[in-house]
């Protein structure tokens, strides 16, 4: 999926999305519900003490990712191990100068000057070799099921084995980070605004079954609940700059501006968010311009958060579903506060760009709601949430 050469790409993304059709998809939501409802037994356990959401749902992204590309969760939730996730950013420090790929390729040759990048390494390649030793006894199929396939069960070659390494690594990265980092955001954003929490409780109680779980089948279209998902990816877009391409040979014109050929060009997500030329009034969060205001959007094609075409992110609806069904428990169940003495300022002011945004903590209290959901004796009708 990292090949630069269009040919080989497209190759690829076909055998990747062997991975991400719909039948997959639903299967892999299933899965999701045992690490959501960890995380809000965590959450629970907690009884309304102070948490940092921002290293909590790193856990929880990474133990899904776990189990949705190996097959079996890093169990972080159960052990609240912070050593992979923090090995992860300091590994893309590198990435977050967005060298050129002949620099990098220097870089990583420099003897312990990214060894946090192969220890990364090492453990991506760990888990994946740890399942596919066990692939002839994998009954529920995940992300290396599909991959692996054009090893029709042969031992990979060198290059078979470095292509799957770096597609093993790409699931982590892509999978994890960019979600953990999504959910934080919307909690540091919903926090700050707390109107917008009591609008989606209303919006996703009809749908909230007895048990408390609620499929993505039955959000997808809430207007808000996406309006508020698409806000904080304009605030606070996960993949904030380095989304490179190059121009053709013969160059582009972009406007007026005319780009010479074989240059590379980025379109920054975070910079193109908070113009004003583009978004009225760009540095609040106003979930209304992507529903009732849309007069406050001037360009709606400039918001391509996951990118798009060929190269966009083909995890993108999965991603979504996870952020979705996620915030719509956390906010049914929770009343949600800064903790003591937090102001929400370090968030932002301790965020670092490597590829992926990591934010800086935000601590933040769970009071779980009263509520009690009644089954209504009518056949057409759902269970009501009620106070």
């Amino acid at each position: 999926m990292t090949y630069r050469n269009k040919s080989l790409h497209d190759e690829r993304r076909r055998i990747w999305s062997k991975a991400f059709g719909d039948p997959s998809i639903r299967s892999y939501e299933q899965r999701a519900t045992v690490y959501q409802q960890k995380l809000m037994a965590h959450i629970t356990g907690l009884k309304g003490k102070p948490v940092n959401i921002t290293r909590l749902f790193h856990l929880f992204t990474f133990d899904v990712m776990g189990d949705f590309a190996f097959g079996k969760s890093f169990g972080l939730l159960d052990t609240q191990e912070f050593g992979i996730t923090q090995l992860l950013r300091t590994a893309l420090i590198p990435l977050g100068f967005s060298f050129p790929v002949w620099f990098l390729r220097v870089l990583v040759a420099i003897p312990g000057a990214t060894k946090d990048w192969w220890k990364f390494m090492d453990f991506c390649a760990g888990r994946l070799k740890t399942r596919l030793d066990q692939q002839s006894s994998v009954k529920t199929a995940d992300i290396t099921s599909a991959l692996s396939l054009p090893l029709a069960g042969k031992q990979p070659t060198k290059a078979e084995w470095d292509l799957l390494t770096g597609d093993a690594q790409l699931i982590v990265i892509a999978g994890s980070d960019t979600t953990a980092s999504t959910l934080s955001a919307m909690i540091f954003e919903l926090v700050k605004s707390p109107r917008h929490i009591e609008i989606l409780r209303q919006e996703v109680a009809p749908y909230m079954q007895a048990s408390g779980e609620v499929l993505n089948q039955d959000i997808t279209h809430l207007e808000h609940l996406n309006a508020v998902i698409n806000e904080t990816l304009r605030l606070h877009p996960p993949v904030p700059t380095a989304l490179q391409r190059k121009t053709p040979p013969e160059g582009i014109t972009v406007g007026e501006t005319y780009i010479p050929g074989n240059t590379t060009v980025i379109c920054p997500q975070y910079v193109m968010g908070r113009s004003e030329e583009i978004y009225e009034r760009a540095s609040e969060f106003v979930p209304e311009r992507w529903t009732t205001r849309p007069e406050m959007i001037t360009e709606n094609d400039v918001f391509v958060p996951f990118s798009s075409g060929p190269y966009g992110c083909i995890g993108k609806h999965l991603a979504l579903s996870i952020i979705r069904t996620t915030i719509s428990k956390i906010v049914t169940t929770f009343d949600l506060s800064l903790g003591p003495g937090e102001d929400g300022r370090r968030f932002e002011r301790d965020a670092k760009e490597s590829f992926v945004m990591s934010f800086g903590d935000l601590d933040i209290c769970f009071e779980e709601r009263v509520g009690l959901f009644v089954e209504l004796l009518q056949q057409d009708m759902s269970a009501l949430w009620i106070f």
